[in-house]
């Protein structure tokens, strides 16, 4: 048994400590939280919190953050006038429209890639696909940066990711976002199925079974496999676990948000902030609309707008917003050209994020697409630039050097080779602009 788990990968060893913890405990619960303690430790950044809103399918630019009206391309979409002079956003967000003081938006991202799950990876990680190794999103590398912000509760949370989200990738399992599959739900299968003098005997024979594995074998992945029941015993006992628990909330609150996955989504995003949870990534899906957008557009972009207008509000009544950035992207934009079926295709040339809150000086647009949304004009934005300025606003450093176990070394946004220097260094730089 010995020599076959010393031969599983970091995937394989996950799927073991979790059936052993359902198959020993009697419970399912899997939180994955992290161990490097260094709680409250001082980001150095104004955003103490990030909420990254992912519209997943490829958010169309030109109906939603980027119109074009009077253009060949803007279709039937409409807009909303904003209080600042000279900015328009589509027809369907008048509540971000009123709010855009509060608001600042890249409108020239590009990827180069119109493939869902590249262009997604690279925007969550800041690095392309590779077979040989995962790299971790921002979350994760805001725990190893910077510290566990809070003692029991994870330091990020994924709430209606898909199983193809990176995750902490080569940093481990104790670094993944605790995931959430329905904000409503919360966390599945808390308690244990057992009595609890069962569970404690289990939990003896666990221990001593373990010993004489953990003395022989001290490496990082047995030590995981240990600090994975000690932080998910923690948990379980620990009343923060209401944190997740949305009937908490007064129903007039949830309907303000919206009663579908994002509001309800943003909902529990903003009391996990509040409660000391780091980073939270709510995804949104639906945005592929490759046939009959007209009819699809303006329930999925109210949707949106709903959802993210309370989340504003609340968070600048609880008086978060400071210090919580709020980050809204897509893996890529849609066509300009309107095909045959009435809808966009995969655009990756140019589209556009929202940023606000954790320090975004709101009421501003960086960069612009061309006159017809086909591409950058001025000012392009990559993934290495994404998540340099989200690393930025959290206080991370960006030249701080992680290795992989395979010993291969990363920076948060991307690295290159100083050419005088021989030295590594950041590939690229926030985009400046938005704290200004």
């Amino acid at each position: 048994m010995k020599n076959s788990a010393n031969k599983l990968d970091g995937q394989s060893r996950r799927k073991f400590m979790m059936n052993a913890a359902k198959s020993a405990l009697g419970v399912s619960m899997v939180p994955l939280l992290g161990n490097d303690r260094v709680y409250g430790a001082s980001s150095g950044g104004k955003a103490e919190h990030c909420i990254f809103l992912y519209m997943s399918g490829g958010m169309t630019h030109l109906d939603t953050f980027d119109p074009k009206p009077g253009a060949s391309t803007q279709g039937k979409t409409g807009t909303a006038k904003t209080p600042v002079a000279g900015i328009e956003l589509s027809e369907f967000l008048p509540g971000l429209a009123e709010r855009f003081k509060d608001i600042a938006l890249v409108r020239s991202m590009q990827l180069l890639t119109a493939d869902h799950r590249g262009a997604s990876y690279r925007l969550h990680t800041a690095y392309a696909r590779k077979a040989t190794i995962i790299h971790p999103t921002t979350g994760p590398w805001a725990q190893r940066l910077l510290g566990k912000k809070h003692e029991t509760l994870p330091d990020s949370v994924l709430i209606g990711g898909g199983g193809n989200h990176p995750g902490s990738g080569f940093m481990g399992p104790l670094l993944s976002p605790l995931p959430i599959g329905d904000p409503e739900k919360g966390i599945q299968n808390v308690k244990a199925t057992v009595d609890e003098r069962s569970f404690v005997k289990r939990m003896k024979m666990v221990d001593t079974f373990d010993t004489a594995f953990r003395n022989k074998f001290k490496t990082n992945e047995v030590k995981a496999y240990s600090d994975f029941y000690d932080e998910t015993l923690k948990l379980m006992k620990s009343e923060d676990l209401e944190v997740f628990d949305l009937s908490k909330e007064k129903q007039e609150k949830r309907d303000n948000y919206g009663l579908n996955q994002l509001g309800q989504g943003c909902l529990l995003a903003k009391r996990l902030v509040a409660n000391g949870v780091r980073h939270v990534e709510v995804t949104y899906g639906g945005w592929d609309m490759h046939n009959d957008l007209w009819n699809v557009i303006p329930e999925r972009a109210g949707i949106m707008d709903k959802a993210v207008s309370a989340l504003i509000d609340d968070l600048k009544a609880e008086g978060l917003f400071d210090k919580t950035l709020i980050v809204l992207g897509s893996e890529f934009g849609r066509t300009p050209r309107i095909n045959a079926n009435g809808g966009r295709d995969h655009h990756s040339a140019v589209f556009s994020t929202m940023w606000a809150g954790g320090g975004i000086v709101g009421g501003q647009v960086y960069g612009a697409s061309d006159d017809e949304g086909v591409a950058p004009k001025e000012n392009v934005v990559n993934a290495k630039d994404h998540n340099a300025t989200i690393a930025y606003a959290m206080g991370m450093p960006l030249d701080k050097v992680i290795y992989s176990p395979s010993g291969r070394p990363f920076m948060v946004a991307g690295h290159k080779l100083d050419g005088k220097t021989k030295q590594m260094v950041p590939e690229k730089q926030p985009i400046m602009q938005l704290f200004s």
